[in-house]
This record gives C-alpha cells, sequence and structure tokens, in this order.
C-alpha cells in the first residue's frame, strides 16, 4: 500500500511537473509568435512610413530659395543643364556661401523636377537610416540586437520625430539637400573610421581609393558637421597609429582622409561669400557673449531635447542592467555630436535645422543602446518599441501633411 502511495504521488508530481513545462513551453510559443507578429508589423509600418513620406515631399512644393536655385544664379534664367549649375556654384561661393556640394546637388534636383526631387529626397533618408542602422551596430559592438528590420524601424521613427524641423529638414527641398543629403556622405565618413577603431572590423571595399573625394565632400558640406567630422577622424587616425592598427595601405588612407576633410572644411569655411553674407547678420554678429550663450542653451533645450531624452533613458536603463563602461566607439561619437554642436557658438545664429547632423549622431549611440538592451532580453524586444515610433512617426508626418 506504501509502494502504491508513493507510486501515485510520484505520478501526481510528475503530471504537475509536465503541466509546468507545457504551460512554460506555450507562454514561450505566444512570446516568439508576438514578436514575430511585432516584427512584421514594424515591416508593414516602415514601407508605410516611406510611401507617406514621399507623399509627405510631394505634398510640400518648392519654395523660399528653392525658386532662386532653380535659376542660374548669373543670370537669373532658368537652369538648362550642369554648365548653369557650375557657373551657378562658382557665383554663389564667392558671393553667398561656401557649401557649393550641396547647393550644386540642390539644383541638380530642383532641375530634374518636383517628382523627380521627390523620389531623390526619400531614397537619400532611407540611404541615411540605413548608414545609421550600420553605425548603430559599430557602436553597439558584438552584443547587438539580431533584429535587424526592427532597428531599422526603430532608427526611421526616430529620426522623425526627433528632428528638429521635420518641415524644413527633410521636406523643403533646400534644407533636404543641406542636411539630409551631406548626411549621407558625413555617416559614410563616420562609418570608414569607427570601423577602423573596431578591433574586428575589416575596411570598406576600396576604402583607399575613395576616401579622398568622401573626406573633401564631408568637410566641404555644412559648417559644424564638416569640422565636426574632421576632428573625430584625426583623432581615431591618431588611435590606430599608437596601437598599430594603422599600417600600411590602412594609414595612408586613414592620413589621406584626415587631409581631404580638413581641405573640405577650409574651402567652405573661407569662401569669401561667406563675408559678404555676414553683412545680413549683422544684428547676430553683435549679440553679447552672455547672449550667444543662452542662443546655444535654447538649441540643447529645444532643438536637441527629443534626441537627448531619448538617449538619456537609454542610458540610465543601460546602466541599471549593465555595468560596463561605455564603449570607445560610443564615446567617440557622442564627442562628434559635442563639436557639431559646440562649433555652432562660431555661428552668426544657431537655427533649428543645424542640429541634424547633431541629433542623428545622439540618435545612433541611442539605437546602440536599446540595441544591446534588447540582444540581453532587458527590454522583451526592440519590435514593439520600433511599431510605436513608427505609428508616431507616421502621426507626424499625416499631420504635416493634413497642414
Amino acid at each position: 500500500m506504501i509502494r502504491i502511495r508513493l507510486w501515485m504521488m510520484g505520478t501526481d508530481r510528475e503530471a504537475q511537473n509536465s503541466k509546468k513545462n507545457n504551460t512554460g513551453n506555450t507562454i514561450a510559443d505566444k512570446g516568439a509568435w508576438l514578436d514575430k507578429a511585432a516584427v512584421i508589423l514594424s515591416a508593414v509600418l516602415l514601407i508605410a512610413g516611406a510611401i507617406l513620406l514621399f507623399v509627405a515631399n510631394g505634398r510640400t512644393p518648392f519654395m523660399m530659395d528653392d525658386e532662386w536655385y532653380s535659376t542660374n544664379l548669373v543670370t537669373g534664367e532658368s537652369l538648362k543643364g550642369p554648365g548653369d549649375i557650375i557657373a551657378s556654384q562658382i557665383w554663389h561661393y564667392r558671393n553667398w556661401g561656401g557649401r557649393s556640394i550641396t547647393h550644386g546637388l540642390l539644383q541638380l534636383s530642383l532641375m530634374s523636377g518636383e517628382m523627380c526631387a521627390d523620389i531623390i529626397n526619400v531614397i537619400a533618408t532611407l540611404l541615411l537610416v540605413f548608414e545609421m542602422y550600420i553605425l548603430t551596430g559599430i557602436v553597439a559592438g558584438k552584443d547587438k540586437s539580431p533584429d535587424r528590420i526592427s532597428l531599422y524601424g526603430l532608427l526611421f521613427g526616430t529620426l522623425i520625430l526627433c528632428c528638429p524641423n521635420f518641415r524644413m529638414s527633410m521636406l523643403w527641398q533646400a534644407g533636404c539637400a543641406n542636411y539630409v543629403y551631406s548626411s549621407v556622405w558625413i555617416l559614410l565618413f563616420y562609418i570608414c573610421y569607427l570601423r577602423a577603431l573596431d578591433e574586428d572590423g575589416k575596411d570598406l571595399p576600396f576604402t583607399w581609393l575613395f576616401i579622398i573625394p568622401l573626406g573633401l565632400i564631408t568637410g566641404w558640406s555644412t559648417e559644424n558637421m564638416g569640422p565636426a567630422a574632421c576632428a573625430i577622424a584625426f583623432f581615431i587616425t591618431v588611435i590606430c597609429i599608437r596601437e598599430k592598427k594603422a599600417i600600411g595601405r590602412k594609414r595612408f588612407w586613414m592620413t589621406a582622409g584626415c587631409i581631404a576633410s580638413f581641405a573640405g572644411s577650409v574651402i567652405c569655411i573661407i569662401a569669401p561669400g561667406n563675408f559678404i553674407r555676414k553683412d545680413d547678420s549683422a544684428g547676430d554678429l553683435s549679440l553679447t557673449f552672455t547672449a550667444r550663450m543662452l542662443q546655444m542653451l535654447k538649441g540643447a533645450g529645444s532643438y536637441l531635447f527629443p534626441a537627448l531624452l531619448v538617449f538619456a533613458v537609454s542610458y540610465i536603463l543601460y546602466r541599471a542592467y549593465f555595468k560596463e563602461k561605455l564603449g570607445r566607439e560610443m564615446i567617440v561619437t557622442l564627442m562628434g555630436a559635442l563639436l557639431s554642436y559646440g562649433a555652432m557658438v562660431l555661428s552668426p545664429h544657431y537655427p533649428d535645422r543645424a542640429a541634424f547632423g547633431t541629433c542623428i549622431l545622439i540618435e545612433v549611440c541611442a539605437g546602440a543602446l536599446i540595441s544591446r538592451l534588447s540582444a540581453k532580453r532587458v527590454l522583451p524586444g526592440s519590435a514593439p518599441l520600433s511599431c510605436m515610433l513608427l505609428i508616431s512617426s507616421i502621426l507626424v508626418m499625416y499631420t504635416v501633411i493634413a497642414l
């Protein structure tokens, strides 16, 4: 009788354990199914967001400076070919500003017509997000989320939501050329150098061949992001030479890229047009040091605030679950953001659009922290967060279109 009771008790325990395991498996299966559903939803929302971005571009007509840049700046006639763009940019460099590369591409897009310009803008934005995704992986290091679609969607949503001025930075044609287009090659420049800093990172194919023109147009882009990227490239190059990572061809292209970006920055800043244009900013130039600092604080508290908030929350969660310090790649990227922000103290004024590139670097660092948290299952997964950000960004774009 005792044996029978013991056997029955054992059978009951096995049944209970089996029931617990089945329940655990069911919960795990449901969790995996929900994760997959969230990833699929994230992909659908990402496609919807890209389509809506195209519609938003289409609903935003050429305006303000676009009409002026649609003409030959020398003759005032409509652009007819590359010759008119070259002549316009020579005049522009001498009489208005040094951003010859970005304004040349702006005129090329304007000459192609509104529909073609809208398509170029969307392609450039999606390419920029892809570069943010690549840079996020480098900054995150080995422990990064394997969920690629959700991470891409997360960065797309963050780019829209944290943009200091979405309409004027990403939809206005002149703003899109100055900030979205230029950010594409600036981020590629960052990717080349941060991969060199990474111990396991390999150089991009033919880096030694394209780094000189890439460095030149990186420096010759915007007055704050170009010099900041040049300084970061120099800093990384010094580290790699000291640690004997930059040897042979790598040492050549890293040094050449620094020189080219420095040359581009000088060419952009010393443009005669910049000094002529200062006459139109006499009021801003007469600001006292205190007023200039207050202007910079306004920029940090207003233009950069959404991106800084996302990074701060991500960092607090990261420090709560990880005892590790931030990696070198992230510190260097944050240095780039800080330098691009600090450079604006030398400008007559700090418009919200000028914070676009700074926000991108901050968003990349926040994305890297979220990616690591997701990889370690501290967060339930980046897919739900991606869906929330994409839905919010779609609402923002819809609001812009409706207005």
